[in-house]
């Protein structure tokens, strides 16, 4: 049997922890394996990610949709928060808005999709060439929210790596959202110059459900990015633009919305210059400094009028050290980040125009321990500092100036405790500075169908949890378990007041700092097939109670659901079937409605070869196949109408 070290290596990481590359090939000795393939980038080994957290390749290709967050919607204790398919963002075990952040090649992405449901995420999945969902002490790289998690985005906009001419073609087609994707790319390289060019389109109508056609639910993206990088001697240099565009719908026509729903119209422009120092040639060791400038603009549209309009220019400044061995460390990645947010809003906004500027020192480092003990500690530490300015349509006693110290640690204890047995226990404090609009929003947000209250008296959110998770990996099956808790000393949430403002006829959400408990458990198995049967399974659940008087439930938790998937696999085919289910969500907050549990079944049906030095993938899905009604406990929108009805998608790909 011949077994990659990349892929079990990497698969066998636990938390985010680093892999001592000894340890790695005695891992695979263990198995049994008859050749090992040492020949990668210790950087590779570095990284810290499950393999099974990523979606790459084929798997992103079976994945694929409408937005980011459908497209990981199957991955363990990730649900979506919505307000129709555009304004889709990912939940991380019962934890959105900024406490899960989505970067785009390891920077901030730079929209407002976590202030509100309304707000789309300005990012084209179909250029995407990896999918991760970032767990444990690597979360605090990006993050202070230890709790949350990281979305990352990758796509090499900045073609370090590349030394060869080659491009992909990509084309996307469905039926519950009529319409089309498409997006290429090429990269060259020549003379040490290595180019990267790509273009992205998509235009989509209304979403069709069981119960009808969704009014306003419209989809137009464009997209595109060119970027270049040069090598000189140790330094390698490179810099990347990319810009976003997109119209799309929030529907209306009922109590608190608007009557013909609201249209969105936004922009994204960003500007990545980066270098990295290499005094031994190796990516094991070395210095890597990052700057991006990020322009934001988003207009809402009620009617002809500007409802609400938002303009966010942000720096961002990252320096990063990578080294291989430190003494007993092994795995250091040391660095610092400064950033500047600049928020001016317009039109019917009662949110002060604000600056806030943010600094941080990260770090993390791997430590060997006792007979297969690995231990793994990050930290970052910091500040936020906002500076809001008085304006006409701001609350003036609400203009205050406010700082925030923070600082989130986290350590991980990996045992093996068998041949591919891995226990890991993690432990971290989490933290977070309130947006700005939890400190100072005063008004109604129409397009969310709410009038919103901050609170400028605010503390930053903190709280203290712990995970531990059992994976095994074997040539027949690997499965994973895992159970988490985090105790909230004050968490920052958005709640139903129940009262509302009669005069927009929008219930009151008031911004709150309550103690929370937060706890859940998340489990999967799959089959290790290149071909023949193949299974998987993958089930979560999450509840979250305010420690009050009656111990309320918190609002915005998603319910129990699970995923099972059996197909077949021949040499150039793959077909499977799958179903999802989830159950009732009764468990909600005062003034929260509960909703209904759910079954869906469909089918997936991917072939792919090779001709002529290119590689070729077609995958058909259709989803929903019984058009039921699915009411997702986060959408705003599951009172009015149900989620997407039956589905018929296609895909294909060209990689050249």
């Amino acid at each position: 049997m011949k077994t990659s070290l990349l892929k079990v290596a990497i698969g066998s990481l636990l938390s985010g922890g680093f892999l001592p590359f000894a340890f790695a090939q005695e891992f695979i000795q263990d198995l049994g394996s008859s050749t090992i393939e040492a020949e990668i980038q210790t950087q590779t080994l570095m990284e810290g990610l499950r393999e099974d957290d990523d979606l790459k390749d084929g798997k992103l290709e079976r994945e694929i949709s409408t937005t980011i967050a459908e497209t990981i919607r199957n991955e363990p204790d990730v649900a979506i928060r919505s307000m129709g398919p555009a304004a889709a963002r990912p939940v991380i075990k019962g934890l959105s808005g900024s406490h899960v952040e989505v970067t785009e090649d390891g920077s901030i992405s730079g929209d407002m999709s976590a202030t509100s449901p309304d707000h789309a995420v300005a990012s084209e999945v179909l250029t995407a060439q990896r999918l991760r969902v970032l767990r444990g002490p690597h979360i605090l790289l990006h993050s202070y929210s230890a709790a949350g998690g990281v979305v990352q985005v990758e796509r090499k906009d900045i073609p370090f790596s590349d030394s060869l001419f080659h491009g992909y073609v990509t084309w996307y087609a469905e039926s519950g959202q009529p319409g089309y994707a498409t997006a290429v790319g090429a990269n060259a390289y020549a003379m040490g110059l290595s180019v990267k060019g790509e273009l992205s389109g998509r235009r989509m109508g209304d979403m069709q459900t069981p119960d009808g056609k969704l009014k306003n639910t419209q989809i137009e993206n464009s997209s595109g990015a060119v970027g270049a990088a040069y090598g000189i001697g140790q330094f390698r240099l490179g810099a990347s633009y990319r810009w976003f565009d997109s119209d799309y719908g929030i529907p209306g026509g009922f109590i608190g919305g608007h009557p013909n729903g609201v249209d969105i119209s936004l922009w994204k422009h960003d500007l990545t210059l980066r270098g990295l120092y290499q005094p031994s040639g190796a990516m094991h060791d070395t210095l890597d400094v990052t700057l991006r400038i990020n322009r934001y603009h988003h207009k809402e549209f009620e009617g002809e009028t500007v409802g609400a309009e938002f303009a966010v220019n942000q720096e961002d400044l990252r320096l990063e050290k990578i080294m291989a061995n430190l003494g007993p460390l092994f795995g250091v990645r040391i660095g610092a980040e400064l950033d500047s947010r600049s928020v001016e809003m317009g039109g019917y906004v009662f949110t002060p125009p604000t600056r806030s500027y943010g600094a941080s020192l990260f770090a993390i480092a791997s430590a060997g321990g006792w007979r297969g003990l690995e231990m793994t500690f990050s930290g970052r530490f910091g500040g936020a500092f906002f500076r809001p300015r008085e304006s006409v349509v701001a609350d003036k006693d609400a203009i205050e100036d406010r700082n925030f110290a923070l600082w989130a640690l986290e350590a991980e204890f990996s045992q093996r405790v068998g041949v591919g047995k891995f226990l890991t226990l993690d432990v971290f404090r989490t933290t977070r500075a309130p947006t700005i609009e939890e400190l100072y929003n005063q008004g109604p947000h129409l397009a969310a169908y709410t009038y919103e209250r901050g609170n400028h008296k605010l503390d930053a959110e903190s709280g203290y949890g712990a995970e531990i998770e059992y994976r095994s990996y074997g040539e027949l099956l690997s499965w994973r378990a895992a159970a988490h808790g985090t105790w909230f000393l004050n968490h920052l949430a958005p709640r139903a007041s129940g009262d509302t403002n009669w005069s927009q006829l929008l219930p009151i959400y008031q911004v709150r700092g309550d103690e929370a408990l937060l706890f859940g458990a998340s489990a999967s198995v799959q089959t290790v097939a290149e071909l023949g049967l193949r299974a998987s399974a993958a089930a979560s659940y999450v509840r979250g109670i305010f420690r009050d008087a009656n111990w309320g439930d918190m609002p915005q938790i998603p319910p129990f659901k699970f995923h099972g998937e059996l197909g077949y696999i021949w040499k150039h085919l793959q077909a499977s079937a799958y179903c999802d289910f989830a159950l009732a969500q009764n468990f909600v907050d005062l003034y929260e409605e509960p909703t209904p549990g759910y079954f869906t079944a469909g089918a997936v049906l991917e072939i792919r070869w090779e001709l002529a030095l290119a590689k070729y993938s077609l995958v058909f899905r259709a989803d929903n196949i019984f058009d039921a009604d699915v009411r997702n406990h986060l959408s705003r929108l599951k009172s009015v109408m149900p989620e997407k009805g039956r589905n018929f998608s296609a895909m294909a790909r060209v990689l050249f």
